[in-house]
């Protein structure tokens, strides 16, 4: 008899809980349509390993825009006199067609204020590039790497120009990002070689 009890309170348990989540009024989560957050899938520390403007990180945190299709991340590398941050960026799409846009107004917007076609880049998705600033393919103060991936654009940018962080080391450092981001992020695999190859 006292197992029949107990038996008949853990269904009574079991059948609460299951009629609990059908509830109408409770709100429901969607976790295929949720980006994760970018400061767990490119976490500080491996930022930070990458040694990019030659100092230690001081600080990261999420983009206080953050939501349901986009999801941003500050890595600051403050010191004295210097303030440079890198953010790595991503954006969902309703469809590949609206992606295709935003990356091609990307382009469309370097162009016209920097008056050069930026660097494109093969292998890293559908398309990507690497910006110039200006002239000046050595150094750049604001620049980064960005990549259309099916209904994905993802953003690796960089502000601070010093000695020690050249284009080129960007260019690595935010490659190492994107790579990070494929492995942590399976969504965002396996990469497609790009279209202009």
């Amino acid at each position: 008899m006292k197992k029949f009890i107990t038996f008949l309170l853990l269904f009574a348990f079991t059948s609460m809980i299951s009629f609990g989540n059908n509830l109408p009024n409770k709100p429901s989560f969607t976790f295929r349509d949720t980006l994760p957050d970018m400061c767990i899938i490119v976490p500080p520390g491996f930022v930070n390993s990458l040694n990019p403007f030659g100092v230690p990180i001081s600080s990261s945190f999420p983009d206080e825009l953050n939501y349901d299709t986009y999801k941003g991340c500050y890595y600051q590398f403050f010191a004295k006199n210097m303030k440079p941050t890198i953010a790595v960026r991503l954006i969902k799409f309703a469809d590949k067609k609206e992606a295709a846009v935003a990356y091609k107004t990307s382009i469309d917007g370097h162009t016209n204020d920097w008056y050069g076609v930026p660097e494109r880049l093969t292998g890293l998705g559908d398309s990507a590039y690497f910006n110039y600033e200006g002239a000046d393919t050595i150094k750049c103060d604001e620049c980064g790497l960005v990549v259309l991936k099916g209904l994905y654009v993802i953003y690796v940018s960089f502000k601070g120009a010093y000695e020690e962080a050249t284009r080129g080391l960007k260019k690595i450092v935010a490659r190492r990002i994107l790579d990070l981001m494929y492995i942590n992020y399976d969504v965002l695999s396996p990469r497609i070689r790009n279209r202009q190859d």
